[in-house]
């Protein structure tokens, strides 16, 4: 299924993402990838499904979502599922961002 990110206001897609250590250990990091470019490739997924869940749900400022990945120790014998919250943090100072968590953990508060 292809959703395009292209109708997401202009301001969302302006504004940095970043990820908790966990949601990041979780999502991208792999302990001994054979090339870079999975590293890569594992977090260009989960920006690209957060994205897609704020294309649908624009107007929230906390949405649940998640991924199918293969473990980070490697193990490629099946996908695992893992729950995911995107969060719109609106700075007060205009330095607002999107911040990626693992779904029971609160996000990263960087102002």
């Amino acid at each position: 299924m292809s959703i395009t990110i292209n109708h997401l206001p202009s301001t969302l897609l302006k504004l940095p993402v970043v990820l908790t250590p966990s949601a990041w250990k979780e999502s991208v990091h792999l302990e001994q990838p054979s090339h870079i470019a999975e590293v890569g490739t594992r977090l260009g997924e989960v920006v690209l499904e957060a994205y897609r869940e704020l294309h649908l749900q624009p107007d929230e400022v906390q949405i649940d979502f998640g991924i199918y990945r293969f473990l980070p120790n490697g193990d490629r014998s099946g996908r695992h599922w893992l729950e995911l919250r995107l969060h719109r943090m609106d700075a007060i100072n205009g330095n607002s961002y999107l911040c990626i968590s693992l779904r029971a953990e609160q996000p990263l508060n960087l102002f």
